[in-house]
């Protein structure tokens, strides 16, 4: 089981080493590299203008890194790694509280081979930095309401103030509700009444008094209530402007995907026990269900925000491992379910790998076939181990872990870092370096409001200056100067008498709107649109 878990996380590095996506995780690695060149860490800048939005953990520690080890695509996806590391172990040690050790390692299997975490390492958000905390969190209070022992109090108060700095008030949110719904379904509610609880608060107040003084000293009162109630809980009540119209099972059907290979196993997992609790009239003290409350409760409270994306519900992936594997490990002893289900994962697997096949050649035909080897040598390794291993789990799970590797495999290497070539402003950045013409001046003239790219600011480390407008003579000055434009600005240029230079040309795409007529390479060219990279030099 430990090889196989080994070999899902080695699984993240295929989609490290890609240019970052635009707009989200472009527009934070940007921010974290632009902490680097400001004096202040507690107030963050996104191109030079203040910035209040996702909470700051995913910026500082991304600038540290940056710091420690260097600017590059890979280490801005190194944290995310480690912190999916710290979640795996952290679900392993929570399922260890109440289940068997083979219980847990399953749970942390099914964890780290899940669609969602080879999402989260390859298109790096905030979420991680949320989960990872949020679970040590779960995983130390747990251990606190069994021992008692002040030590696990304070780690994992500690953790939730890390969680609430890494996505906002949710990260405290979950945790109060899965131990709130633990305790009420035990009869334990008097325990909340516990004093040192008081003194775990204060850990967490303490945790955030660094970023509560960032936010009160830029933006001041306001600062404060957004990050402590707009941007979250607004969202719920309608306080917040943010609304996508997404319905009230758009985080499910979302989920759905996001727990491949696994989803079909889960549902009937979560079904059984969901009858199981409905059935017995109370729930032994030693009876574990903060995993199936840290799915259902947050999954139902989001569900009626008016603003939601995919990325949301990844919060649940943790404990749907654990409400999984409490089920799993006993049909799997079953001589009669056991190939029922593993002829189920079978299938799975084989529509994973096969639609992203499907996807990935029919937009991109493959031209090296290098490429390739790494697919072969997994399966024949992967093969030989399920012929040598005499163990019925790990039997199991070898197909499926193959599928979801190779499939995720597939898709950073066959399917994204094709994809990304043609997001032409991290293309026009990487030339403007190669050409060490990087500390030029440039600006980005009348490009999109709403998509407004970071690559320049992230790939030659330096703001970029927007004109939406008329470009001004004084711009100018007495040097050469960059410009960045598609087809409207090169000829408004040209319209105010300028004779540009051009230095290269790209076909972009916005790659996070993907579409049929793109995906046709024989319609591709009808969606493509030009940039440019235009000198001026001054008359």
């Amino acid at each position: 089981m430990h090889i196989l878990i080994i070999i899902s996380v080695c699984g993240y590095i295929s989609g490290m080493f890609n240019p970052i996506m635009e707009i989200d995780a472009m527009q934070y690695a940007s921010m974290s590299r632009e902490l680097l060149r400001g004096e202040n860490f507690l107030h963050l800048l996104d191109n030079g203008q203040p910035y209040l939005d996702k909470p700051p953990l995913i910026f500082w520690v991304t600038a540290l890194f940056f710091k420690i080890f260097g600017v590059s695509d890979f280490v801005y996806r190194l944290p995310s790694v480690l912190f999916s590391v710290l979640t795996i172990y952290a679900v392993f040690q929570f399922a260890r509280l109440y289940y068997s050790r083979q219980t847990a390692l399953i749970a942390t299997l099914i964890l780290s081979s899940c669609e969602a975490f080879f999402i989260m390492n390859a298109d790096v958000r905030s979420d991680m930095y949320m989960i990872a905390p949020m679970m040590v969190a779960v995983w130390q209070i747990s251990a606190y309401f069994k021992s008692g022992e002040w030590s696990k109090l304070l780690i994992g108060s500690t953790a939730v103030g890390f969680a609430m700095m890494g996505k906002g008030p949710l990260g405290m949110m979950i945790p109060v509700l899965v131990f709130g719904f633990d305790l009420l379904l035990k009869r334990k509610l008097n325990q909340v009444l516990d004093f040192k609880l008081l003194w775990g608060l204060g850990v967490v107040v303490l945790c955030l008094l660094p970023m509560s003084y960032g936010l009160f000293t830029q933006f001041g009162a306001a600062g404060l209530k957004f990050f402590y109630w707009t941007q979250s809980f607004g969202r719920i009540t309608g306080a917040s402007g943010w609304s996508n119209d997404t319905g009230p099972f758009y985080l499910f059907n979302v989920f759905l995907y996001a727990f491949l290979p696994w989803t079909i196993l889960f549902i009937r997992a979560f079904y059984a026990r969901t009858k199981d609790l409905i059935r017995e009239k109370k729930i032994p003290h030693d009876q574990e269900v903060i995993s199936y409350a840290g799915f259902l409760l947050p999954l139902v409270i989001l569900s009626f925000s008016s603003y939601k994306l995919p990325h949301y519900i990844y919060f649940a992936v943790p404990f749907s491992a654990i409400v999984m594997a409490r089920e799993i490990e006993s049909w799997l002893k079953d001589g009669k379910l056991y190939p029922r289900l593993f002829i189920v994962q079978l299938i799975m697997g084989f529509f994973l790998v096969g639609l992203v096949f499907s996807i990935s050649f029919y937009a991109f035909p493959l031209d090296n076939y290098l490429l390739v080897v790494p697919v072969v040598l997994l399966l024949a390794g992967m093969g030989y181990m399920h012929v040598l291993s005499r163990d019925k789990l790990v039997q199991f799970f070898i197909p499926s872990i193959t599928a979801t590797v190779i499939a995720n495999y597939s898709l950073n290497l066959f399917f994204m870092a094709p994809l990304l070539t043609y997001q032409a402003p991290s293309q026009a950045a990487a030339y403007l370096k190669k050409k060490n013409y990087n500390s030029m001046i440039l600006y980005l003239y009348q490009e999109p409001k709403r998509a407004k790219s970071r690559s320049f600011n992230y790939y030659l480390d330096q703001e970029i200056i927007y004109i939406d407008g008329d470009l001004p003579d004084k711009e100018l000055g007495k040097r050469n100067v960059f410009i960045y434009t598609g087809g409207k600005g090169y000829n408004a240029l040209i319209k105010q008498s300028y004779k540009p230079e051009l230095i290269a040309d790209f076909d972009h795409f916005r790659v996070s709107k993907l579409n049929q007529n793109f995906l046709d390479k024989k319609r591709r060219a009808s969606v493509l649109e030009k940039k440019y990279l235009l000198m001026l030099t001054p008359s």
